[in-house]
Order: structure tokens, then sequence, then C-alpha cells
């Protein structure tokens, strides 16, 4: 659900909610066809959200932080409290892949390209968004790697933009960190976290978030340095 470039994403939520509130209107209700909690870091519907579709949505299981578009778990809350089914969450996320709501002329920036997915890739992907969109108090899976740095990455959403092998993240929105950091010193990677826009990776867009500096404990700054660096150096030394 990756967007073209970025922009305001109100009229597009507004979109959103007008047609979960004519579905809600028209369906029946019946219990959760699938169990978030057995959804891991390895399960395909999420990698493919994350490539695809994190850098403009927030979800909080695939803990994905984009904001250009609608934030999926507010967006899909009050269908699920009033009983919707995954399958008809689903079958929302489907059609909105194939046939994005057309926005207002004033925002042509954010909307979301046509058949962004398809075939078994869309399905994986509607599957695990019914599955975990709105879901009380749901969290990411417990994160792959060493230390508490590796679950602040994960939190972070960082493996929807970078591949981190030690994450088991492919995000290709930004660099590969395991070609990167090795290169890289610690000051050099806080800088990169804190401060995005001072250096940009040829190649790349700046569209790395430019908060993390408020939304990071500076300890939790430090464990996830830690971990980056260590995880990309074992990465690149093995």
């Amino acid at each position: 659900m990756k967007m073209n470039k970025f922009s305001t994403k109100l009229p597009v939520l507004l979109a959103s909610v007008a047609i979960l509130g004519a579905v809600i209107a028209g369906c029946g209700t019946s219990s959760s066809n699938s169990d978030p909690e057995e959804l891991g870091f390895q399960d395909r519907g999420r990698q493919l959200f994350n490539a695809n579709c994190g850098t403009c949505h927030v979800l909080a299981q695939a803990a994905s932080t984009g904001t250009q578009g609608p934030n999926l778990d507010d967006a899909f809350a009050a269908a699920r409290l009033a009983g919707v089914d995954d399958d008809t969450i689903k079958g929302i996320v489907r059609a909105q892949v194939h046939r994005p709501q057309v926005v207002n002329g004033n925002y042509p920036g954010v909307t979301m390209p046509a058949n962004l997915l398809e075939g078994n890739d869309l399905e994986d992907v509607a599957a695990y968004v019914a599955a975990v969109a709105g879901v009380p108090g749901i969290e990411p899976p417990k994160a792959p790697g060493e230390g508490a740095g590796a679950q602040i990455y994960a939190n972070n959403g960082c493996g929807s933009c970078h591949t981190l092998a030690a994450a088991q993240s492919a995000g290709t929105l930004g660099p590969n960190l395991d070609e990167v950091l090795p290169k890289m010193s610690k000051a050099e990677i806080h800088e990169a976290i804190v401060n995005p826009g001072a250096k940009v990776e040829n190649g790349y867009p700046n569209a790395m978030p430019s908060d993390y500096a408020s939304k990071i404990s500076e300890e939790q700054l430090n464990q996830l340095i830690e971990f980056l660096m260590t995880s990309a150096a074992a990465d690149a030394n093995g």
C-alpha cells in the first residue's frame, strides 16, 4: 500500500472510514478466523505488508510507523468492535488494493497505486491485515536477534524500510544495514537515527522519520545502536 509521494493523509482516512461504515451496516458478524498471536516475524503476509505497505501505514502487529496513509488499527478498530469478521475485513483490504479510493483532486499525491499487490501476495497481505488490524492490545511478536535492542528495532518499524539479516527484516526503502553499518562508527549511527536528513545515502529517498530522538529514550537508543553494530558486524564477518 505504498503511496507515490508523501502528502496529507486526511482525505484517504475519511474515505476509508466511510467505506467501513457502509460495510458494517450491511454485513453479518462472527468471531475472528485467525489467532494473531500465532503470526510471527516470518509470517509471509507480515513480511509482504512491511515491504509494500508499512512505509505508509501504521499497524501495531507489524511494528510499522508510516503516516502517509490511514492508521489501519484505527480504521478497523470500530469495525472489529462491531463484530465484523475477518473475511469481511479481508474483502475490504482486497478491494482497496484493487481499486484504491479516489482522492480529492487537491491531494493527488496521496492516492495509493492500483494493484500494488496481486495474486497470492495480495491474498496473504489481506488475510494478515484482517487477522491483526484493530485487535485491542495487540503488539509485535517477539523480535529475533540478541538483546533489548532487537525489540526496539522491531517495535519502531525499522524493518519496514531496512534489510538486516539478524532482525529477519527485508525492507528496501532505506539502505541495507548489513552493507552500510560495518562502515559506520557509533557516532555516525547515532546521527543517522536522530538526524536522518543530515546525510542521505545515495539512491535512497529522505524518508526516515526525524522524531526518533523524542520517541526513543537515550538508554533505548544506545541499546538499539549496540544491536545494530554487533548484528551488522557479525553478518559482515560471517
